[in-house]
């Protein structure tokens, strides 16, 4: 997973992570008055999953770690946004993924040695490295949203559809929405055309082909990447994406017990 890819796919004018778009944008350039920007680094962004992200950013909050150099701070923007995105929070400080500071330091030095002084932690206001490294990795990563459960055989669906084989947990709320159709559309169409269940026996007269069908058109938006497809996905907050995003699980759970 290539995070900054990730970032400019997903990040909007409207959200606070926007201000570090120029920093991201630019990470790899240097400028000067003659030249303007002057592509002179190298430095790739890329974690497997999000455990790994989760393993980076402790890695950022580690005493010796220094934020200097852009590299350094891109990373803290971009893994802040990434877990942001996935629905996590961490227990000890819950904002700081929604609305890290632009500092890195103000949070990985300052916000991190002020809690262990108040938790009687410090020798004499001194905090050492070890409390700190056991502080940073005792830290508690929570999902913040939950939406409902699949089973496994539907969970290895999504990855074998998914182009990049990731998990359903692993995806951001709009990726979730594209899979979501697409896996609806990949157990619905047979041989050319597309079946139809009879929703009646499990949902009653609650989901019928014309709400799946209905729901699917509504979900394009998220599979397409023109002007008016980003446009679209764009007018819906977050709590009602999470509310396709449960639908959208509901009709799958629905077919594949119908289907099988």
């Amino acid at each position: 997973m290539d995070i900054k890819e990730f970032y400019f796919q997903n990040i909007q004018e409207l959200e606070y992570h926007y201000r570090f778009y120029d920093s991201i944008k630019n990470v790899n350039r240097v400028y000067n008055i003659f030249d303007g920007y002057t592509e002179i680094d190298d430095y790739t962004f890329e974690v497997f999953d999000v455990e790994e992200a989760i393993t980076k950013f402790r890695e950022l909050c580690q005493p010796e770690m220094n934020f200097g150099n852009s590299e350094n701070k891109c990373w803290f923007y971009l893994i802040t946004y990434y877990l942001y995105k996935m629905g996590y929070e961490i227990k000890e400080f819950p904002r700081v993924l929604a609305r890290p500071p632009v500092d890195p330091s103000d949070f990985t030095y300052g916000d991190i040695r002020n809690r262990i002084i108040s938790r009687g932690e410090d020798a004499n206001g001194t905090v050492r490295y070890a409390t700190r490294r056991a502080f940073v990795a005792g830290l508690t990563f929570e999902l913040k949203s939950n939406h409902i459960g699949i089973d496994n055989s539907i969970y290895q669906k999504f990855i074998e559809i998914s182009n990049r084989q990731a998990s359903f947990n692993n995806m951001s709320t709009d990726e979730k929405l594209s899979e979501i159709a697409n896996l609806i559309e990949n157990m619905l169409k047979k041989n050319g055309h597309f079946i139809k269940p009879d929703y009646s026996l499990i949902c009653f007269d609650y989901i019928s082909d014309e709400t799946v069908t209905s729901y699917r058109k509504k979900m394009q938006c998220f599979r397409h990447a023109s002007s008016e497809a980003i446009a679209e996905r764009s007018s819906y907050s977050e709590e009602q994406k999470n509310f396709f995003v449960d639908l959208g699980l509901t009709i799958i759970k629905v077919i594949h017990k119908l289907i099988n």
